[in-house]
């Protein structure tokens, strides 16, 4: 994902400063669709004037002057190239919950600790489909067919999850199943391996561990 790019479509959406980008990367579409911080785009702007893609020019705000970014004619064509190009798949889904969960099982983790995880992504997501629900009629917000489909997007997810939350939370209050497919017995062995380094570990602690 280009950081240039973001940052001509944020400033396509509307000239801008660059405290109104950190505010939309902090509460806007931008920092919810993107792995980016504000941070990471501001050293940008001075390379994407100098690049004659975007210029400073002044604006009134309330009765206050001040500086905003404006794409130039070579911005919006730059824009435009980019959106034409085809996009990768995105995969791998970046999700430190679902991450852990792989390892969980191998790592013999109290699973109730995995449910109260998942009880607080429960509540986060829950709040942010109400945070996208709202929005849509917030009345300071600008949202267009566009921008409205890409929050009804985020909101399929959002109650997908949820609903995945809800299935899952019961199924983790039961004892552990077996394992799907395990051809290779690596659940077995993997609760020998961990065993057998924590015994070792421990007999070191004492001094049990013969030399």
């Amino acid at each position: 994902m280009s950081v240039d790019h973001i940052v001509l479509g944020l400033i396509s959406l509307s000239p801008c400063s660059g405290y109104d980008m950190k505010l939309e990367f902090e509460q806007g579409g931008a920092g919810m669709l993107s792995a980016l911080s504000f941070g990471s785009i501001y050293p940008r702007l001075k390379q994407l004037e100098q690049d004659g893609l975007i210029v400073t020019v002044q604006a009134s705000e309330s009765g206050r002057r001040k500086k905003v970014y404006e794409l130039t004619a070579s911005g919006w064509q730059e824009l435009s190239a980019w959106l034409e190009q085809s996009t990768a798949y995105p995969i791998p889904m970046r999700d430190d919950l679902l991450l852990k969960m792989l390892y969980w099982g191998a790592a013999g983790q109290d699973r109730g600790t995995l449910i109260t995880h998942l009880q607080v992504r429960r509540a986060e997501s829950a709040d942010l489909l109400r945070y996208i629900d709202a929005w849509k009629t917030n009345g300071k917000s600008f949202v267009d067919e566009y921008t409205e489909l890409v929050l009804n997007y985020i909101q399929v997810k959002l109650e997908a999850e949820l609903s995945w939350i809800d299935a899952t939370i019961p199924q983790l209050g039961s004892p552990a199943s077996l394992p799907l497919q395990d051809p290779r017995w690596l659940s077995v062995l993997q609760k020998a391996r961990r065993n057998r380094a924590l015994a070792r570990d421990a007999s070191h602690e004492t001094g049990d561990e013969k030399e």
